[in-house]
């Protein structure tokens, strides 16, 4: 050893000495042995993480509320019947494990309102403790909160204030980016002791999948918020557990497509996913979307009604789809609307 090189001093000095001198791009990659694979804590971590992103990716902001809570609190979100109660709770504000998300998510819309911070758009991601056949059960749930306007208040901006559309809005942006089409929303027949307004959504209708609707005012007034709230809650576990496998690449189209609007007059308890609903039952062939692009409720339009316009766009995936093709099957989503919904159409 060069006396020179008094930077020899281990045996792994001269090992990566000899490493340099043989060329380290000539050493063969091999993989650790033991190497740790793939497991099912990890995989939720990863998609809980991804739930994350998604929900500031659509431009909320994360929130963090306390696990313990006093029961008041919990009762307006839960039957109390399903109450995780503490045996010595350090304090009556402290007194039961959370059974719902929301409590702390509008304790946090009443921090922000006592700050002069009007305009708020909150998610959570938490465990929720609940009680079922006399035993706790633990779940992840995500939430999200909404109040105040669209965009901050500029001299330029129209004064656009959030509302029920604005929640249903982020709501089936974040169940698509998740995989989830199959989620129906229904008005809620039962009222409870947090929402004015509110409605339930469920997988191919059928399996409860998480709530949305809008807090009442008597307690928005209570957290001195001058407008409305507007509150979701889902169950994490069953949308993570049940989330369809990642579909590949579909093509762009490669053909045109005809559009056919439609105004109709309908019963004012018909939901949107009613009429996307009886337009699936149909089967009108090369129908490719559905969209809702006007409501109108007034002049003209008698009470208890109101009148919807929708845009049916018709496509052929392998060659030009003819008009009189169009017009056959838009005549089968007509017959639907009419049949099943009880629609009157509007003649343009």
């Amino acid at each position: 050893m060069p006396t020179w090189r008094v930077d020899l001093k281990r045996e792994a000095d001269l090992i990566e000495e000899v490493a340099r001198l043989y060329g380290v791009d000539r050493i063969p990659a091999t993989p650790p042995r033991g190497a740790i694979g793939a497991n099912a804590f990890d995989a939720m971590h990863d998609q809980i993480a991804e739930v994350r992103r998604i929900l500031t990716g659509i431009g909320l902001n994360e929130a963090q509320g306390q696990t313990l809570i006093a029961d008041t609190a919990a009762a307006l979100a839960v039957n109390p019947e399903v109450i995780v109660r503490l045996d010595n709770p350090l304090s009556s504000d402290m007194n039961v494990l959370r059974p719902s998300l929301l409590p702390g998510l509008l304790d946090m819309i009443r921090h922000n309102a006592h700050h002069r911070q009007g305009d708020v758009a909150l998610f959570e991601v938490g465990r929720v403790f609940r009680l079922k056949q006399g035993q706790p059960v633990e779940q992840r749930h995500v939430a999200i909160a909404l109040t105040g306007q669209r965009s901050g208040a500029f001299w330029g901006d129209d004064d656009a204030t959030m509302d029920a559309s604005d929640l249903k809005g982020v709501v089936e942006e974040f169940l698509e980016r998740l995989g989830h089409r199959g989620i129906l929303f229904a008005r809620r027949e039962q009222p409870t002791g947090l929402f004015i307004d509110s409605g339930e959504a469920r997988l191919g209708g059928k399996l409860f999948m998480g709530e949305l609707g809008q807090l009442l005012p008597a307690i928005a007034r209570q957290l001195d918020v001058r407008g409305g709230v507007f509150l979701a809650e889902f169950d994490l576990d069953q949308l993570l557990g049940r989330r369809p496998a990642a579909g590949g690449f579909k093509p762009l189209p490669a053909y045109p497509a005809i559009q056919r609007d439609v105004a109709m007059i309908v019963p004012e308890t018909i939901t949107h996913d009613e009429v996307v609903q009886a337009v699936k039952r149909a089967k009108a062939d090369f129908l490719e979307q559905v969209d809702l692009f006007d409501v109108f409720r007034g002049k003209n339009i008698e009470a208890g009604k109101k009148s919807v316009a929708y845009a049916f766009t018709y496509r052929h995936a392998e060659r030009t789809l003819k008009d009189a093709e169009a017009t056959a099957s838009h005549d089968k989503v007509i017959a639907a609307l009419r049949d099943k919904l009880g629609a009157t159409i509007r003649e343009s």
